[in-house]
């Protein structure tokens, strides 16, 4: 049945390649920002719900959450895939998935036409867009969530309070506040695997190059420059779900092997989730010939697995680089830039994807442990992070100089985007340090008006 579960899979992947035309690789840009209010206080529900109507008065279709019924959303169609708008954990977290384009400098377009739309919106109801890792000021908790089917699992599969206290929520909802650049590049089966190696492998060099989340609560972090990666290890014990894997993956079955292995979360039938908690991995779920699960009323339901399960339980574990249920190389580490910036992400890891074979060499010069170690030294000291005999700034140097013969190498002229993380190299600083600056010279308002989109 494994096989079957793998050979499946390898089978969507290589049907999935094959939509693309020619050769080209796609990139699509997932943009999270937090939306405030100008005293960097999280923005009101309301405010999330004028933005799904001005959107679709714009001329966007709306995304209705079969499970509430309601409006979550809006979307419009692009060459390969839609551009969604939504918001993630919490409703002040909005989130723009901008359909995959072809090259940079049609994802820069994207960018700026979104940039231009959302001024109007922003003007009319007195909030922001930061491009910045993380809601500043409100605390995070069930207050601000956004309530909507896989939002209404997490705190009943992965039960926490070490960080929120039970009367404000669960460990879960840090994430109602925090936000990201994530980025999807398209590869063939045969790239996947030294790609999701490649880009875990730089981790710590990728953080130390953007962290952009030390201000949150009303104060800078006394420990860390990228508070939001760390959001993951404060809420999930199961250390191998999250960050850089404990491993290297050998190949693509090691990887699905590796998948099958965690604990099943959820599945959905009729719009509705229900839960897998009796079982304790994927592949025990998978294989039950009378599976059975739970709804959100603690009835129990008798199922029949299928593969589609699978691709959400894709969605249920966090390495910073994964293969997403789209079939993408997803590069998820990268806290929001700032908003002149946002191209940065996207060259970065077009580049690494687009030289797999000298990146995996770098990465191989290396060992995996320090990698993993380096995650956690560039979190808390950015490009002053050193890992063994590993230091960051170094690394992210190797790092960007790779990522730039990648770009050279597709011939687009796209290496120009890369030209602000090499300046931060140079002057050894990241968005945080600017942020920090910022926060010390007129707190959270002067942070709110120079980090706006």
């Amino acid at each position: 049945m494994m096989s079957t579960l793998y050979q499946t899979f390898a089978g969507k992947f290589n049907q999935a390649t094959q939509t693309v035309n020619g050769a080209q690789r796609r990139i699509g840009s997932e943009l999270k920002f937090p939306l405030v209010n100008p005293d960097g206080t999280a923005a009101p529900f309301k405010k999330v719900q004028a933005l799904w109507q001005y959107l679709i008065d714009a001329g966007w279709q709306p995304v209705t959450d079969r499970l509430t019924g309601k409006v979550a959303g809006a979307k419009t169609p692009g060459e390969f895939n839609d551009t969604v708008a939504s918001c993630e954990t919490g409703f002040c977290k909005t989130e723009f998935s901008l359909a995959h384009v072809g090259d940079l400098a049609e994802l820069e377009k994207s960018i700026n036409a979104l940039r231009k739309l959302l001024r109007p919106f922003c003007e009319k109801e007195n909030v922001f867009f930061m491009g910045y890792g993380i809601q500043p000021l409100t605390p995070p908790g069930k207050s601000l969530l956004m309530k909507k089917g896989r939002s209404s699992v997490w705190d009943k599969i992965f039960p926490s309070n070490r960080h929120i206290s039970p009367e404000n929520g669960d460990d879960v909802h840090l994430f109602t506040v925090n936000a990201a650049s994530h980025v999807h590049v398209s590869v063939t089966p045969e790239e996947a695997i030294t790609a999701v190696n490649v880009l875990n492998g730089f981790s710590g060099a990728q953080i130390a190059l953007t962290a952009n989340s030390n201000i949150w609560k009303g104060a800078i972090d006394p420990c860390y420059k990228c508070v939001s990666e760390k959001l993951w290890d404060w809420w999930m014990d199961d250390k191998n779900r999250i960050g850089v894997p404990e491993k290297p993956f050998q190949n693509l079955e090691d990887y699905i092997e590796t998948v099958a292995s965690f604990k099943p979360v959820f599945i959905m039938r009729e719009g509705k989730p229900l839960l897998l908690s009796r079982y304790r991995t994927f592949k025990e779920y998978y294989h039950d010939k009378q599976a059975s699960a739970v709804d959100l009323d603690d009835n129990i339901v008798s199922i029949t697995p299928t593969f589609t399960d699978f691709d959400l339980h894709c969605t249920c574990y966090w390495y910073n680089a994964r293969i997403s249920h789209y079939y993408t190389v997803e590069n998820r580490v990268n806290d929001q830039q700032p908003p002149d910036d946002l191209m940065t992400i996207p060259a970065l890891t077009l580049g690494l994807t687009s030289l797999l074979k000298e990146c995996q060499e770098e990465i191989s010069a290396n060992d995996w442990l320090l990698l993993r170690l380096a995650r956690k030294a560039a979190c808390k000291n950015g490009m002053d992070g050193i890992a063994g005999n590993i230091g960051l700034r170094e690394q992210a140097t190797k790092m960007l100089d790779l990522a730039h013969a990648g770009l050279v190498k597709r011939n687009c002229g796209e290496e120009k985007y890369l030209e602000p993380l090499y300046r931060r190299v140079r002057q050894k600083f990241c968005p945080a340090d600017t942020a920090a600056r910022f926060f010390k010279n007129g707190g959270i308002p002067n942070l709110v008006e120079n980090t706006i989109l």
